[in-house]
């Protein structure tokens, strides 16, 4: 009979022990507070089950451009089969993770809102 041995560190604690990531180091610099909010706002006046964190998204978004995938395809892919990159943008390790089509309509909100255009001209 064998007896499974515990884990000596949870998932997090490995994740800790690395070193900082690129898109950890660039998660960390940015601050997208304002838009965030302006982003949960519209989402509130959406009925329906809960989604995704809009943060969790935004920060998928992001680690696209820094890991060059050109297509959500690839993002779902690699969130798919990375549970690092999972964790670094904030989803679930072990959890469901949004669609294709969750980051397309995503997107399309992203680029409709003014926030962005907002806050470039602010800056």
């Amino acid at each position: 009979m064998n007896i499974r041995q515990g884990y000596v560190f949870s998932f997090e604690d490995a994740i800790n022990l690395q070193p900082r990531s690129r898109l950890e180091i660039i998660l960390a610099t940015l601050d997208f507070n304002d838009v965030i909010t302006a982003l949960c706002q519209n989402d509130k006046q959406h009925r329906g089950p809960t989604g995704y964190p809009v943060e969790s998204k935004l920060n998928a978004l992001i680690a696209m451009r820094v890991y060059n995938m050109a297509t959500f395809t690839e993002l779902v892919e690699r969130l798919t089969h990375d549970p690092v990159l999972r964790y670094n943008c904030g989803f679930d390790v072990f959890g469901k993770i949004p669609s294709i089509a969750t980051f397309s309509r995503f997107y399309e909100q992203l680029t409709q809102s003014e926030v962005l255009c907002e806050r470039s001209k602010n800056k």
